[in-house]
């Protein structure tokens, strides 16, 4: 889980670098006079676009990877968590709940026998 976490880190961190040197380069080829000043921009704009675009792939299939490994390992869910402990609250309380009136039983049988005597 981690080593997927830290390439996504890194992926998302080379996109960061890209855009910037993407605009570095645009910069550079206006300078150069090989590209407008309006052709720069967009080639910058389309260079982001699609790495936005490549960001989201990037997510979707990390995701994607994540739920199938949890599966595979057959983790609980949080839900499935969740609903494992409300139902373990609720059989405690019915334990208590039985506990306590098996306890008044006892001490009940117990006043009886000691009345017959």
């Amino acid at each position: 889980m981690k080593i997927i976490k830290k390439a996504f880190l890194a992926g998302v961190g080379a996109m960061s670098l890209s855009r910037e040197r993407t605009k570095a380069i645009a910069d550079e080829l206006v300078k150069q006079g090989k590209l407008r000043e309006q052709e720069g921009r967009a080639l910058v704009e389309d260079m982001l676009r699609k790495a936005s675009s490549a960001k989201k792939d990037l997510e979707r299939t990390v995701n994607q990877q994540v739920s199938t490994a949890y599966l595979k390992i057959n983790l609980a869910t949080q839900e499935q968590l969740k609903k494992m402990e409300r139902r373990i609250r609720e059989l405690e309380r019915e334990l208590g709940k039985k506990s306590k009136s098996s306890a008044r039983a006892k001490r009940a049988a117990g006043n009886s026998r000691d009345k017959s005597k």
